[in-house]
Parts: C-alpha cells; structure tokens; sequence
C-alpha cells in the first residue's frame, strides 16, 4: 500500500504542476473546464490515498492476527509432540 500511496502523491503533484499558467479568472472555457477535471481528479486521488491508509490499517492488523494465530497452532503442535520422530512423545506429552 504504500507504494500506491507514494505513487498517488506524486501524481496529485503531477496534476498541480500542470494546472501552472491557468488562473481562474481567465473566462476561457477550455481553462475552466480543465480546472473542473483537475477538481475532479484531485478528489479522487486523495479519496484513494484516504483509502490505501485505511486498507493499509487493516491489512497490517490482519497479518498480525493471522501470524499469532500460526504460532499459537505451531506452539499447540509441538507441545503435542505431533510430527516428532519419537513415537512415544505424544505419550509423554501426558495426553
């Protein structure tokens, strides 16, 4: 996520860099119509910068959970003795 983050940010100045050389009292329509999508665009992308944060959040959250979860399972297997080459461990393992 955050290489499409870092992406989005530098598109948004990519966006701004070309909006140099239009004021927004020019009265050309060609000019007012171009800071009408550069409006447009900029609110998507920080929409979709406001997104990968949140994504992001939850993705990092849910790797956490999910690599707890695996060892408390590889923990729980080994206490068992479960895969050991020594049959009795499971014996031994008082179960």
């Amino acid at each position: 996520m955050g290489d499409l983050r870092d992406n989005v940010g530098k598109a948004l100045t990519k966006l701004e860099d070309g909006q140099t050389g239009l004021s927004k009292g020019s009265g050309c329509l060609t000019s007012a119509a171009q800071r009408g999508v550069h409006e447009s665009w900029e609110r998507r992308m920080k929409d979709i910068g406001a997104l990968c944060d949140g994504l992001a959040e939850v993705l990092e959250k849910t790797g956490n959970d999910q690599l707890r979860t695996d060892e408390a399972i590889k923990s729980e297997i080994s206490r068992l003795g479960v895969g050991s080459k020594d049959p009795s461990a499971a014996e031994h393992s008082g179960r």
